[in-house]
Formats: structure tokens, C-alpha cells, sequence
């Protein structure tokens, strides 16, 4: 448990680090995001807000899906700098979601080992096509601070009877012939609540406000007392929407939307969108790609 945390055992999470990569005016860095995953009896709730935030702009949008589907057992969702707007061009250069989609719905993430060992070859490969298109003095510089994180795509699959989260982080060092390190997938049995991306601010929230962190609605998605077959889908988007709001009313500085989406991966349905309320929400009218906030 990090140790920021000033009470026991809540909400055992996945703490993802936040990456800034540096852009010209030309250049800017597309931010985000909220994911907060819950397994349920039957398989996984995981929801995300809708915000994209400019940094070099200091402007947003809140109408970004980020959750993305991966055949009928699997999702992900990115985090950190997700991708680089070009103003003159009036479009997304590069595009974490965009490449990662693309990729998947070529390639059978059943076959683990050789999916992700692909998809961190086609990301080297996109990022490096990016850069060559570019001045090296407009290259973002390298994030020392977090010891070069550029972005994480975060997989959630359903295996079986079991829930996986698949992490693969980012990391690049600007140089003459960019160093761009992506290091084998990490992969871990979600039994309780996951959040990544902003996650950390949230948590730092709940550990100062312990009267918000103890409500009942709250306390029952704690580590110690989380048990998923008392977790109905609309219990785990309720909670999400709880964490969605404290963050957008009490956290302003992280950015995030008090919108957001849900999706649902079980057993007997496969993957299925859901509403604000947890019900099935039928075809699912996604964004083309991501907007210029």
C-alpha cells in the first residue's frame, strides 16, 4: 500500500505514473485520464472520464471515449500524454489510442505473448515516425522527473473465470536517434478495484477526507471488505460516478470530467457499453478518433 495512505486498505489500487513530454506551440500535449476498473461476479466493470486536456493550450474537451474495445473478452485505456496536436496542421499527429486500436483489431490478444510483444514493435515504430517528421528541436524533451514516461496502455481481459490487467509503459529519452524503451508487458489478477492515471489524486483525497473515504458506498469497495460477488454492475459504475465527481468538484487541478463512459466484459455477454446507470446501452456512438481540445 503506497504509503501516502492514512487508512488501512483503501481501495487497493493500480497507482499509474504521470508523464509530461514537452511540445512547441505547433506541437501539444493531448493529457487524460481517469480509468477506475471493478470486477464484478460475472466479469469487469471499467469506466473513464471524457476529458482531454491540452497542456500547451490550456484548453479542453470533454467528449474523448477512452475506453476502447479488444474483441469480446478485452479493453484498454491510455494514460499520460496520449497524443501530440499539431495547431497548423489541425490535427492529431500522434495518437496513443488511435495506434493501439488500429493494432488491436489486427491481431488476436488471446495469443498474449505475441500480441503485446507486436504491439510494443508498432508503437516503437509509429513514435519513431512521428519524430522523423519533426525538427529535432521540436521533439518533446525527455520527462526526467518520472524518469522518461511517455504514456501506459492499461488491458483489462477476461480469461476464463479470471481478470487480467496487462500494463505496458512507455519511456523515451530525446536524442540525436531517440531512445524509445517499452519494456514487457506487466500482468496481474484483478481482484479488487483498480485505478489508474489520476488515481494517485484521488487516493491522496481519500486518505485527507476520511469521513468521504468511509461512506458506506465507498467503504464496501475497500481491499479488506471488497467482495466481488456482492458487486452488481451497477454498484461498480455508481462508485466510478462517486469518483468521477469528487474528483472533478475537489480536484480540479487533475482534470478530469465529472462525465464519463462505462463498458462491461463478462462471461455470458462478452463486451457490452453501458449507460450512467449501469444498464446496457445498445450501439455505441464513439468518437472518430481524438479532437483538438
Amino acid at each position: 500500500m503506497a504509503p501516502f495512505l492514512t487508512i488501512r486498505g483503501i481501495l487497493f489500487f493500480l497507482l499509474i505514473a504521470f508523464a509530461t513530454a514537452a511540445g512547441t506551440a505547433q506541437s501539444e500535449r493531448l493529457r487524460g485520464t481517469l480509468v477506475v476498473a471493478v470486477p464484478v461476479n460475472d466479469g469487469l466493470v471499467a469506466c473513464a472520464d471524457k476529458r482531454l486536456f491540452n497542456v500547451d493550450a490550456g484548453t479542453y474537451r470533454d467528449e474523448t471515449v477512452k475506453i476502447r474495445r479488444v474483441g469480446e473478452n478485452a479493453l484498454f485505456a491510455a494514460t499520460s500524454t496520449v497524443g501530440f496536436y499539431d495547431r497548423s496542421k489541425k490535427q492529431v499527429v500522434f495518437d496513443a489510442f488511435e495506434v493501439t486500436a488500429a493494432y488491436s483489431a489486427k491481431h488476436d490478444i488471446t495469443d498474449a505473448a505475441s500480441f503485446f510483444d507486436g504491439l510494443r514493435n508498432e508503437i516503437s515504430l509509429q513514435l519513431r515516425s512521428y519524430l522523423a517528421g519533426r525538427p529535432y528541436a521540436d521533439w518533446p524533451e525527455t520527462d526526467k522527473a518520472n524518469q522518461g514516461l511517455l504514456f501506459n496502455l492499461v488491458f483489462y481481459t477476461l480469461d476464463g473465470d479470471v481478470v487480467h490487467s496487462h500494463t505496458l509503459k512507455v519511456f523515451y529519452e530525446k536524442a540525436p536517434s531517440p531512445i524509445i524503451t517499452i519494456p514487457p508487458k506487466f500482468t496481474e489478477v484483478v481482484k479488487s478495484p483498480k485505478l489508474s492515471g489520476k488515481g494517485r489524486d484521488v487516493m491522496g483525497y481519500l486518505a485527507r477526507n476520511p469521513a468521504v473515504a468511509t461512506e458506506p458506498s465507498i467503504l464496501k469497495f475497500d481491499e479488506s471488505k471488497f467482495d466481488l460477488r456482492a458487486i452488481t454492475v451497477r454498484d461498480a459504475v455508481d462508485f466510478s460516478r462517486k469518483l468521477f465527481i469528487i474528483t472533478n468538484t475537489a480536484l480540479p487541478q487533475a482534470r478530469v470530467s465529472a462525465t464519463f463512459d462505462c463498458a462491461y466484459v463478462s462471461h455470458q455477454l462478452g463486451f457490452q457499453w453501458l449507460d450512467g446507470f449501469g444498464r446496457p446501452a445498445g450501439p455505441y456512438l464513439q468518437t472518430a478518433g481524438i479532437a483538438a481540445p
